[in-house]
């Protein structure tokens, strides 16, 4: 066994207090999307705000006036235009100058038909909401110039200010596009960058295990059972962030705007290798906990993930040796059939892989080019909101499958339909309530259905909208009677720097923006001449007037039942569970054969590997979790018992897929045919499974059958013997023989008939 003393004779990785706050912000913002985002804001806004300036005191207008139009085209193409080509930045940032100026001036000219006024706000937002599926560039024109009319709303200007008011918007626009084109993105830096956030959460992630094997005795004081509890969920925390962080990472390099040659592939599999690795660590440390392992088995665990977690990944093999021996010495491992020491091997191998991919790492981050095409992580682009996608593609599948497929209704349409019925009922009622501000309830329907699918997200949002809105208002307030108008550049600075810190805060915790915008609109209506302490509670009132109604009218209009949404977020992933278990033996899914007859060279083929199926079955997870959060927990946990049961099932499934991606890398070339039959015949009853579940609960009956497939795996096991491929073999039907035992489960819950029973013959348990 090597000796594992240069352990003590290496000096540990130290991080200064700048490094660590470094990798912390890179693990909260992966490749600092928002970070840039909030950048451009703060350096596009002043620019944009100083040629508005500028244009209106040539023209003769209130400089407030240029100011504000000038601020807002900067901002609101910043925060909404995001593309991976600067190029094409350029031009989508240039284009929306028509659709904002026609806007405006229509909206300026309809000042006196005050109805007509109302019905096109109606129009407006109907087509903001339907254009997210018509493009891009009809996207940015609907949103800029919903903008463009609400400015002209607010402001009552002559018709003679449109020309002024047009070359504002048009200087604006320009200082954006140039902001944009000096602080354009680096590739190569943003890679790094994305690669030292996915490290940091790994750390997280390994910090967290630490903590569990030091916490892990067996027996203790109750104090120290609450603390073990409370390492274990930490620990589930930090695994299922970092989980989240890979799907962001890997959908980012696929979203890099450039085409995949073998570099990018190899990000990928750098990606999910290390992730799997790290993940893999975590849940056997936290096994080993949870099945009471002996203090010195846990010692000698806890060393090697200390060794990893102060020298890096590039003594992950320093590591392996240092737990292997370590364990040797202990009592457990005389029982070398136990699943102690399982769970110590695998940590070992764990620890080999991940000075491999660490190793990797190193040498593409010295092959990438610096500049170009040839980097193969362009610019980060926003998936969701900088997230992995979640309930949006099971919507949309409820949406064209559901009721109202006849119609040809898309996830899109149906929204546009319910902000304009929202809003046709909101303006009558926030013009009772405070005639000149009107427009408040409309921003309150559209910040609620804007960016949301679920009845859960949008009531999560509007709380959101009202909690930001009184954190706001009470800063906004105290800031106005400090300040006052004495102080205009005081008020531009922070103004500034509240809209670049709420446009952070847009993706992820929205009342963050909400707060931000609130104080600002404060320090605008105080220069206007029209602040008043009364104005907050009466924007919060309105705003979630609209909120509240826009729930209402998205659960009775064109409604989707949750439990249908649900269903559906279920199949999505047997679909992709089935589509694994397929290539699991080198078959591809019947859904690709059109793509294969396009995609039919070897190199193709060998790059659709099994982490690439296993993905999909995580990104089919993430997005079951995003429909399963209840609105109301309920004590008893009613309907989320349930659905508990089978997300237990499901993620169970997700996890074997990923732990036979992760040891085999592809399929086993030419496997016996038993494990191909188990594999068919296990494909079958997950497709009828998922069939059934989709139609309800009504349509499960007993025909639907769920075959167990363990006979043929050990036939499959029994004919690899001696072959050179026999561990992979063993592997594999391992894989199908889990995955079958956890969605019988689920089989059986939803009234499916299971019929034979799972084989625990050594030859697929001992892998």
């Amino acid at each position: 066994m090597p000796r594992t003393e240069t352990t003590n004779r290496t000096a540990p990785r130290r991080r200064t207090r700048t490094q660590r706050l470094t990798d912390r912000a890179l693990a909260l913002d992966p490749g600092l999307v928002k970070t840039d985002g909030a950048l451009r804001t703060l350096v596009a806004v002043p620019a944009g705000m100083a040629v508005g300036y500028a244009i209106a005191t040539a023209f003769g207008l209130p400089a407030i006036l240029g100011v504000m139009i000038g601020a807002m085209p900067a901002f609101i193409t910043c925060l909404v235009i995001v593309d991976p080509s600067t190029g094409r930045t350029a031009a989508r940032t240039g284009a929306v100058l028509v659709p904002f100026v026609v806007a405006l001036a229509g909206s300026i000219a309809l000042q006196p038909l005050r109805l007509l006024e109302l019905v096109l706000i109606v129009v407006l937002l109907f087509v903001q909401f339907a254009a997210a599926s018509w493009g891009v560039w009809a996207a940015d024109a609907a949103i800029v110039g919903f903008a463009g009319y609400l400015c002209g709303l607010l402001l009552p200007l002559p018709e003679t200010s449109v020309v002024p008011l047009g070359l504002v918007v048009a200087g604006s626009l320009a200082v954006t596009i140039v902001v944009r084109l000096l602080f354009r993105p680096d590739p190569h830096r943003a890679l790094l960058r994305t690669r030292r956030g996915f490290v940091a959460r790994g750390s997280d992630v390994l910090e967290a295990a630490a903590a569990v094997l030091a916490a892990g005795a067996v027996g203790a004081a109750a104090d120290d059972q609450r603390a073990r509890r409370r390492a274990l969920r930490r620990l589930g925390r930090a695994r299922d962030r970092y989980h989240e962080i890979a799907l962001t990472v890997d959908g980012m390099l696929a979203a890099s705007g450039v085409d995949a040659d073998t570099t990018a592939e190899e990000l990928h599999r750098l990606v999910f290798d290390t992730h799997f690795a790290i993940d893999e660590l975590g849940r056997a440390a936290g096994a080993l906990v949870e099945q009471g392992a002996p203090s010195d088995v846990r010692h000698a665990a806890l060393r090697a993930v200390t060794l990893v977690l102060r020298h890096g990944g590039s003594h992950g093999q320093e590591a392996a040796h240092t737990l292997l021996a370590r364990y040797g010495i202990t009592a457990s491992a005389a029982d070398d059939g136990s699943r102690t020491t399982a769970i110590v091997r695998r940590m070992a191998a764990e620890f080999a892989d991940l000075r491999s991919a660490g190793l990797r790492w190193r040498e593409l981050r010295d092959e990438l080019p610096r500049h170009g095409a040839g980097v193969p992580f362009a610019t980060p682009v926003i998936l969701a909101g900088g997230r992995p996608a979640g309930a949006v593609p099971v919507v949309a599948d409820a949406v064209a499958e559901g009721p109202w497929r006849r119609w040809h209704l898309t996830a899109s349409l149906r929204t546009a339909v319910h902000a304009a019925i929202a809003v046709a009922i909101v303006e009558p009622l926030a013009l009772l309530l405070d005639g000149s501000r009107f427009y408040w309830g409309v921003i309150g329907v559209m910040i609620v259905l804007a960016g949301t699918n679920t009845t859960h997200e949008r009531i999560r949002k509007g709380l959101h909208r009202g909690v930001g809105t009184v954190v706001g208002g009470a800063v906004g307030i105290v800031l106005v009677h400090l300040l006052g108008t004495t102080h205009p550049w005081v008020t531009i600075v922070l103004v500034c720097v509240l809209l670049a810190v709420g446009t952070y805060g847009f993706g992820g915790v929205y009342s963050v923006w909400a707060a931000c915008l609130v104080v600002v609109l404060c320090q605008v209506y105080a220069f206007s001449g029209t602040f008043m302490d009364s104005l907050i509670p009466m924007r919060l009132a309105e705003n979630l007037l609209g909120a509240a109604v826009a729930v209402l009218v998205s659960a009775v209009v064109l409604p989707i039942a949750t439990r249908a949404v649900i269903r559906r977020a279920v199949r999505r992933q047997l679909v992709a569970v089935r589509a694994f278990v397929l290539a699991l033996v080198g078959v591809e899914d019947d859904e690709d054969d059109e793509a294969d007859a396009a995609d039919t060279t070897e190199a193709d083929r060998a790059r659709r590997d099994l982490r690439a199926r296993s993905r999909a079955v995580d990104a089919a997870t993430y997005q079951l979790d995003a429909v399963l959060r209840p609105m109301v927990r309920f004590p008893t946990g009613g309907p989320a018992r349930a659905d508990a049961r089978t997300r237990t099932s499901l993620q169970a499934a997700a996890t074997f897929a990923r732990e036979a991606a992760g040891r085999l890398g592809s399929a086993p070339q030419d496997p016996p045919a038993a494990l191909r039959g188990a594999a068919d015949r296990l494909a079958a009853s997950i497709a009828q499974l998922a069939d059934g579940i989709v139609a309800g609960p009504r349509s499960v009956t007993s025909t639907a059958v769920w075959v167990r497939v363990g006979d043929q795996l050990d036939e499959a096991v029994a004919a690899a013997s001696g072959r050179r491929d026999e561990r992979a073999i063993a592997t594999a039907a391992h894989a199908l023989g889990r995955i079958d035992e956890a969605l019988a489960l689920l089989a059986d819950r939803h009234h499916a008939t299971v019929v034979g029973a799972m084989s625990v013959g050594p030859g697929i348990i001992a892998v």
